[in-house]
């Protein structure tokens, strides 16, 4: 994706910055990981000290923490290069949400965001060939390259993965409720199962560059990165550097024909089933007869109606040289 001048010029003055004070500030969820975040976000900054890198963690305690953090930090650190999201892909959202959102308060200027995978799911960081190993996180850090990657936008909340509507955000918070020792695709898959036991799919109104779609829907998943949920590749395609959304449709279909449907859908080969759909789009606005949640990031962050849209090179992400985010 072309940065425009100001953009390119904006990017060049924070990696200017990040070689010059490198200034790092590491956000993190002690709990996240049932607890690795917060032993990675301390190996981590030991890495970085040894290296004389200036560095602070911000640990959190409630939701919104990491994006008040974050926010406060741009703000009032004029030393400040980079902002590391540690924890799982709610924490990355809330930090990736708020250097966007203040970076078109600060004329534009935005802190790099760095990745520290150490939650349930951590997609985002998988999209860009992150690991997990506190090395590996360091080195991207201090050797990795900034990208210009896209976020997606529900009204004014952003997201990094996917955003989704019907029985995929009726998992989503059943899994929450219910605070089950399954973690990711496990708990994913029996949420799955005890959802369709009674789920009946909703009358959707979608409207986007595709044109107009109003028909029952079991699932409607707009995907900035091609996986979610803990590696659930919903859209194989999508990419989160081409200023577009793929969204997933998925019909009504029998129980029996979803759960036989349910480990293709996860695998990624879903493609092609006579249930699916694939549209992509820059924007899409969703209508419900009846408001409808809707989850992003494993969050809840709005409900029907809503528009959806892409926000292109909303942030610059600190990834592996040898990575690519191109379809």
């Amino acid at each position: 994706m072309l940065l425009s001048l100001s953009a390119h010029d904006h990017v060049q003055a924070a990696l200017s910055m990040s070689i010059q004070r490198r200034a790092f500030l590491i956000i993190a969820n002690p709990t996240s990981g049932g607890g690795r975040a917060q032993r990675t976000a301390h190996d981590v900054a030991a890495l970085l000290r040894a290296r004389s890198v200036p560095v602070d963690i911000a640990f959190t305690a409630r939701p919104g923490d990491a994006r008040v953090f974050a926010a406060d930090a741009i703000e009032k650190r004029a030393d400040l290069a980079c902002i590391v999201a540690c924890g799982g892909d709610g924490t990355v959202q809330e930090v990736a949400g708020s250097i966007a959102s203040m970076g078109d308060m600060q004329g534009g200027w935005r802190p790099l965001l760095g990745l520290a995978p150490a939650g349930r799911c951590n997609d985002f960081a998988t999209a860009f060939g992150i690991g997990t190993n506190p090395q590996d996180i360091f080195n991207v850090l201090v050797g990795g390259h900034a990208s210009a990657v896209d976020l997606g936008r529900i009204n004014d909340a952003y997201f990094c993965t996917v955003a989704t509507v019907g029985i995929d955000a009726e998992v989503s918070a059943f899994v929450e409720s219910m605070r089950m020792p399954l973690r990711g695709t496990a708990a994913y898959i029996y949420g799955a199962i005890r959802v369709l036991m009674r789920y009946k799919a909703p009358r959707l109104r979608l409207e986007g560059d595709f044109g107009v779609i109003e028909r029952e829907l079991l699932m409607a998943s707009s995907a900035n990165t091609s996986t979610y949920g803990g590696a659930i590749r919903i859209a194989p395609e999508a990419v989160p550097t081409d200023g577009q959304l793929d969204v997933c449709l998925v019909d009504p279909m029998s129980r029996l024909r979803a759960l036989r449907l349910l480990p293709a859908l996860m695998a990624g080969n879903h493609v092609g089933q006579p249930e699916i759909q694939f549209v992509r789009t820059r924007r899409i606005v969703v209508n419900s007869e009846t408001p409808l949640e809707i989850w992003a990031d494993g969050e809840r962050v709005a409900r029907t109606p809503a528009t959806f849209e892409v926000a292109p090179a909303a942030i610059q992400v600190l990834c592996p040289r040898a990575a690519t985010t191109g379809r």
